[in-house]
């Protein structure tokens, strides 16, 4: 069952076409769970471009109208709008209307951390809301939180219109309610209504191996693995999944990295990889999983026993080296150097907390080397769930280094000396004859086979050494100016 599992997942990622012709039987090869889910992989035909768009997408501060609209669940932590379900006014004194507005705006349970009227973040603590603090509103607007508990009291405000009962209770969804009387100084501060409301949310609770509980967190391995688990995601048990190689990238997610520039609140440091955001139920799965793979340079594997495991985020060194005997022949070598460079500079986005927890284009990855032989050439990649420009610039290096290797050899023959490379992260090439002796990332492999007999290992590989993962406080660079300022 695992093994079937892990098949599926794969093959939902751009690898169906070649997992269909082994689960019929008609290849030569024969693909054996080691087929790796990559948002950092090489080329068109591997599933870089089919995980992640270049897109800059804004998917949380939307308001609308709508009878039925899919649900919307939180990673971490967003900024999110919501879809109205009710929206009444009933008469007051002067012949002014109180107005009232239900929005629902992800599922729960979940936190609220603050709330917005339009973007004007008020002074309303987290928590159940109540009466905004602000002069401006007088005392005249009430914000209801309701955090999309399995088993939540009706709103007490909507039970004021004839029409809603204690029973709609909204169970599992994260809504608010707004209670406004028109406020006439002057011009009205409402004139077509009350604004729309917005929450920051914390997500629900997820799993952690490493504790064998359930916390909030943002650690980019973790809700990575809720994804997998969650029934709006694949909905995985956790007998099929490799847990210890998510506690062993978690582990990574949590290092600490020191900022040049405290944050705007004050950080001098943040977590290596975390993931922030949201997705609705609607999505392509695959779309939401290349997001968050993207947010720490992972990828998914399946394991000797059939489970999904998962690696990447950092530089794992070689145990093994393939030497000239092992090797049968291969179909494409390319020396790069800057002559074989697809790209010089990487335009990357993330989401910006400072910047309204909008897409924000960050500084530039440049290859300044290669630039000054070939100029600018520009690509540009989406790390989307990543919630700091540091962090994106750090996946912005790994993505150069992958991008443009000084060695691309694609299937590589080896005999069956070369199995125990079969399923590594990376191994050593030692070539005397070509001048190669270096590291290189295993892209993709495969096994072929004669009956029940080994007769070649054959591997897609790509020169890569711990230099794509060495990170200098100074090379974080420009972070994008905060609204209103000017450098």
């Amino acid at each position: 069952m695992p093994a079937a599992v892990g098949i599926a997942i794969l093959g939902e990622v751009g690898l169906s076409s070649v997992i269909g012709t082994t689960i019929a039987g008609v290849a030569a090869e024969t693909l054996v769970g080691y087929a790796a889910i990559s948002a950092s992989l090489i080329g068109a035909q591997y599933a870089a471009q089919a995980l992640q768009g270049s897109e800059k997408r804004a998917d949380a501060q939307i308001t609308i109208r709508q009878a039925v609209a899919p649900r919307r669940r939180v990673f971490g932590q967003a900024k999110v709008g919501g879809v109205i379900f009710a929206l009444d006014t009933r008469p007051y004194q002067d012949e002014n209307k109180i107005l009232y507005r239900g929005a629902v705006h992800c599922v729960g349970p979940i936190s609220i951390l603050q709330y917005f009227l339009g973007d004007i973040k008020t002074s309303l603590p987290s928590g159940p809301g109540g009466i905004v603090p602000d002069s401006v509103y007088q005392g005249k607007v009430v914000i209801e939180g309701h955090v999309g508990a399995p088993d939540q009291p009706a709103s007490a405000s909507l039970l004021q219109l004839p029409y809603w009962d204690a029973s709609m209770q909204l169970n599992g969804l994260c809504y608010s309610v707004v209670v406004a009387t028109p406020l006439r100084k002057g011009s009205q501060i409402f004139p077509e209504g009350a604004p729309d409301v917005r929450l920051l949310v914390a997500a629900a609770p997820s799993y952690d191996p490493r504790t064998g509980g359930y916390a909030y967190t943002d650690n980019a391995a973790i809700v990575l693995l809720d994804y997998l688990t969650h029934e709006s995601g694949y909905g995985l048990a956790l007998g099929e999944i490799n847990l210890q190689t998510f506690a062993d990238l978690a582990n990574v997610c949590d290092q600490p990295i020191a900022l040049v520039l405290p944050d705007p609140n004050g950080s001098t440091s943040e977590p290596r990889y975390r993931a922030w955001g949201s997705y609705t139920y609607d999505e392509q799965r695959s779309d939401v999983l290349g997001r968050l793979l993207a947010s720490c340079d992972a990828e998914l594997y399946q394991d000797a026993d059939g489970r999904i495991a998962v690696r990447g985020g950092r530089w794992q060194p070689p145990t093994f080296t393939i030497d000239e005997s092992m090797i049968l022949g291969w179909e494409q070598l390319e020396e790069g150097d800057e002559a074989y460079n697809t790209f010089t500079r990487i335009k990357h986005t993330y989401t910006d907390p400072f910047q309204d927890y909008q897409p924000t284009e960050g500084d530039p990855w440049d290859d300044l080397g290669s630039q000054a032989v070939q100029g600018v050439i520009e690509t540009e990649k989406s790390f989307i769930a990543a919630p700091s420009h540091s962090q994106s610039r750090r996946l912005a290096k790994i993505a150069m280094a992958k991008g443009n290797p000084r060695f691309r050899i694609a299937g590589l023959r080896l005999s069956p000396a070369g199995l125990p490379a079969y399923g590594e992260p990376t191994v050593a090439l030692n070539l005397p004859s070509f001048g190669i002796n270096t590291t290189f990332a295993i892209m993709r492999g495969t096994l072929a086979m004669s009956g029940n007999a080994l007769t070649s290992v054959k591997l897609d590989l790509i020169s890569l050494d711990p230099s794509a993962y060495s990170w200098d406080p100074g090379e974080e660079g420009q972070r994008p100016p905060l609204p209103d300022t000017y450098n």
